[in-house]
C-alpha cells in the first residue's frame, strides 16, 4: 500500500494513505490530537499508580512517544503494547519529526 508522509497543521507529521483517503492523524495537527486523546483524555485520569496501556494500530509511535514523555515527568511506570498491522519502515520512522519533541 502506497504511503505519504504529510506535514499537519501544528507542524508535525503523519502518513497518508492516498488509496483510502485517509491519515494516521488529524491533519488539524497529529501532535495536538496525540495530546488530545492520549494524554489529556487517557493518562491524566491515572495518578501515581501502574498503568497498561494497549494500542491498536500502533501507526507511527507518535501516541507511545507522548505518553511515554509525558509519564517521565510524572514518574509514572507504564506497560505499553502497540500492535500494527501494517508496520511503518524504518525509512518513513526517520522522516518523521515526532522525536523533535525530546
Amino acid at each position: 500500500m502506497k504511503r505519504k508522509i504529510i506535514i499537519t497543521a501544528d507542524g508535525s507529521t503523519t502518513i497518508y494513505l492516498p488509496q483510502w483517503n485517509e491519515q494516521y492523524h488529524s491533519k488539524r495537527g497529529a501532535i495536538q490530537e496525540a495530546y488530545h486523546v492520549f494524554i489529556k483524555n487517557g493518562l491524566s485520569l491515572f495518578k501515581n499508580q501502574e498503568i497498561s496501556i494497549l494500542e491498536i494500530g500502533f501507526g507511527t509511535g507518535l501516541n507511545c512517544f507522548i505518553t511515554f514523555l509525558e509519564a517521565k515527568k510524572k514518574g509514572l511506570k507504564i506497560d505499553y503494547v502497540g500492535v500494527d498491522a501494517y508496520p511503518i519502515s524504518n525509512e518513513e520512522v526517520t522522516k518523521l519529526n515526532g522525536s523533535s519533541l525530546k
